[in-house]
């Protein structure tokens, strides 16, 4: 990442993260020195004095920003590099295909050099929508087809809205020449007449589609025969879809030629959902896939999806996720970046759902389709995530009380989120025969306390002040317990000869080589491990913000044990990544409940900035496991 990039990636992060941060914090997220992070702030200032700076670090100042109306039409021209590229390949796309060095370097007030260092990225770029960037003196021509054109626009049109929902006021700002509202009511109406639903990501998808497909045939831009995708499975074109784009053709006056017809029309087909019965949409290859990824996600996380709500709306998606691959269809979702920070755990199930769908049908599936399946998944996880982490109760309450089912039943209702009631006893006496299975005592109409179990004193009204009490007792306990678990966990998980902290390790495979080296000479694993942890990088980065989780798909290990990289200065890791904190995980089979714990709390506690900050600076192993606990 160059200089600028860097200084760009700070002001953006200062915009995005209201409030004060540390120099320290902003050196881990930007990935430099906090002496660097004094010249960037300095020489940002340097052009309109927005951001602020105290003993408390520093902040971005919105209130002092210039209105929009005294900038200059100058701000239109890219400022940085990923906006230089962007406006490169969108000239290529739009215009002769062709564009020439000097012209470039005069058009983007930027040097020779600097945009020969964006070609290369151009020419990065347009090679994964297999296309390629031609040099002929100081001329580049981009060689490709029509299809694979439009692809890498609509690709374009989504990274420059990452973070933000795709909508049609995003839409309209890209095809001002189109009537965006018109064409959207259209789809919409059209599609309920046909008792077809698409929901906001399929319908937002679909319109841009349309969109950059009536904007291209306006400016002469027409695709070949050869270029419609190949259905490559016993689907054919779909009826209903292809009087849908028949009907838009004919109310936007847009004569499109069969090759468009047809491609428009498979678009639409991976996003339509019947409000029929899902029963006799599905495949019987799909419910039978279904089936297996239910049995084989109970397995490996013991999380039970095994439910009709979750089977009927899943095998749906998977039919369509299916149908996408195979013809080659990306489905863009906005929320990817935001559901791999904030929800680690539901997204690592959603990859190892997605590796068992590409082994089984073939086919390989992307980050944007995997936080799809995430979605499908998540309310089903966070619900037994809930019921796994309540507290178990017990109620100490005087036996000529008749109304004890009655303060149990509130009990259970008010607080059902968080405990279980064990039991109701009248006598100290009967504690025992619940001990130590008992994380919270309640004592009812006494001041009886057990200095061996947390006790909280109640009436028997259950009055507001009683609740208080108990919600204090509930968090406090709750915590604790995660933090004892979470300890015992780390000590068995980690030894203190599996922590290193060294600048020596620069990339992922200098530490892919060390720790499984490492761990197989301590016969944690088998010699393959290096290869199972490539394998499951390929599905998606296991990188969280600046910290790396990397693990196998497979729990194969033959014991279950953990290793702690640290680098102050960076790892390039997968993905265009950087991390400076790496934990690689080696699980047994027989452990599978120990991953999931220590999963979730690690990638609870590293997703935090400042917490990493925090872990970075610790010099050993006992400061470092100390530290995590803390942080909890």
């Amino acid at each position: 990442m160059s200089k600028m990039e860097r200084k760009e990636k700070l002001l953006q992060y200062l915009q995005k993260n209201p409030g004060w941060h540390t120099s320290q914090e902003l050196a881990v997220e930007i990935g430099s020195s906090k002496r660097t992070i004094k010249n960037y702030i300095s020489q940002l200032n340097s052009r309109n004095n927005l951001i602020e700076s105290s003993v408390r670090g520093y902040k971005y100042n919105a209130d002092k920003l210039i209105s929009s109306s005294s900038r200059t039409s100058q701000n239109d021209i890219p400022t940085n590099k990923e906006e230089r590229v962007n406006y490169i390949i969108n000239f290529l796309i739009n215009n002769a295909s062709t564009v020439n060095l000097y012209d470039l370097s005069e058009n983007l007030f930027v040097s020779e050099t600097t945009v020969l260092q964006d070609l290369k990225t151009v020419q990065a770029k347009v090679q994964r929508f297999n296309m390629k960037l031609k040099k002929d003196g100081d001329f580049w021509h981009l060689i490709g087809n029509e299809r694979k054109k439009r692809s890498l626009l609509s690709s374009l049109i989504y990274e420059e809205t990452t973070g933000t929902f795709m909508n049609r006021s995003i839409i309209q700002d890209n095809f001002p020449d189109i009537d965006v509202t018109s064409l959207r009511s259209t789809l919409l109406e059209t599609c309920s007449s046909n008792n077809i639903y698409l929901n906001t990501f399929d319908l937002n998808n679909v319109l841009l589609h349309f969109a950059i497909v009536i904007s291209r045939l306006q400016t002469g831009h027409l695709m070949k025969q050869n270029e419609v995708t190949k259905i490559t499975d016993k689907k054919v074109i779909d009826t209903q879809a292809y009087k849908i784009v028949s009907i838009i053709e004919e109310k936007f006056n847009v004569n499109l030629e069969e090759p468009d017809r047809k491609e428009l029309t498979l678009i639409l087909q991976a996003s339509l959902s019947g409000n029929n019965k899902v029963e006799d949409d599905i495949s019987v290859e799909t419910k039978n896939l279904v089936d297996d990824l239910i049995t084989y996600v109970w397995k490996t996380y013991q999380i039970d999806l095994n439910n009709e709500n979750f089977r009927e709306r899943f095998s749906l998606h998977l039919d369509r996720l299916i149908t996408r691959a195979l013809t080659n269809k990306v489905e863009h979702n906005p929320i990817v970046s935001n559901i791999k920070i904030s929800s680690p755990t539901i997204y690592e199930c959603a990859v190892l759902m997605a590796h068992r769908i590409g082994e089984k049908v073939g086919i390989q599936i992307e980050d944007n389709e995997i936080a799809y399946i995430a979605l499908h998944i998540g309310n089903a996880i966070a619900e037994q995530m809930s019921d796994r982490q309540k507290l178990s109760v017990l109620v100490l309450m005087p036996q000529y009380y008749d109304n004890s089912a009655v303060l149990s039943n509130r009990l259970q209702s008010q607080f059902s989120t968080y405990i279980n009631v064990k039991g109701i006893i009248s006598d100290p006496s009967q504690i025992k025969q619940y001990a130590p299975n008992v994380d919270i005592l309640i004592v009812v109409n006494s001041n009886y306390i057990d200095h061996n179990i947390s006790t909280v004193n109640i009436s028997q009204f259950l009055l507001v002040e009683d609740i208080q009490k108990l919600n204090i007792a509930i968090t406090t306990k709750q915590h604790q317990v995660k933090k004892d678990k979470f300890q015992e966990s780390l000590l068995s998980f980690f030894d203190s000869n599996n922590f290193v902290k060294s600048d020596k390790f620069k990339n992922i495979d200098e530490v892919f080589d060390f720790v499984s080296s490492k761990l197989e000479k301590q016969k944690v694993v088998q010699s393959d491990f290096k290869e199972r942890l490539y394998q499951r990088e390929q599905m998606s980065s296991t990188a969280f913000g600046r910290i790396a989780i990397p693990h196998s798909l497979d729990m194969s290990a033959q014991k279950s044990k953990g290793f702690i990289v640290v680098n102050p200065h960076g790892i390039k890791w997968s993905g265009g990544n950087e991390v400076y904190l790496v934990i690689a995980l080696a699980i047994d089979p027989n452990n599978k409940q120990l991953f999931r714990e220590v999963f979730d709390e690690l990638s609870d506690i590293v997703t935090d900035i400042n917490n990493v900050t925090k872990l970075i600076k610790c010099k050993n192993y006992s400061e470092f496991i100390i530290k995590l606990v803390e942080l909890l």
